[in-house]
């Protein structure tokens, strides 16, 4: 992903090659702005596959972000207690013509 546009609904879906989804007993999408966590969705928010675990976010906190550079990240824990986290995807957040909830 590359750009969230305000106002839609893109999903933001992380892929595993050596963790078994099915081991994750935690796991949080964080976005965060100038250093501040703007959207925070835990994994009871999420979908999940065999291995990947994805976000949908809502019309309303896409339309929460500023039109500048965001950064999200992906933390989870094992259900034996290991913990990891994704490198951070800097992604942009562009305008809509269309600036509210349809």
């Amino acid at each position: 992903m590359s750009a969230i546009i305000q106002g839609t609904t893109p999903t933001i879906k992380y892929t595993f090659n050596t963790v078994a989804v099915a081991d994750i007993a935690v796991a949080y999408l964080t976005i965060k702005q100038n250093g501040a966590t703007k959207i925070e969705k835990a994994l009871s928010d999420a979908t999940t596959g065999d291995k990947y675990i994805a976000w949908t976010l809502t019309q309303a906190e896409t339309l929460g972000l500023s039109l500048c550079s965001a950064a999200c990240q992906c933390n989870w824990k094992k259900s034996d207690g290991t913990r990891g986290a994704s490198r951070i995807l800097n992604v942009m957040v562009t305008e809509n013509y269309k600036n509210e909830v349809i």
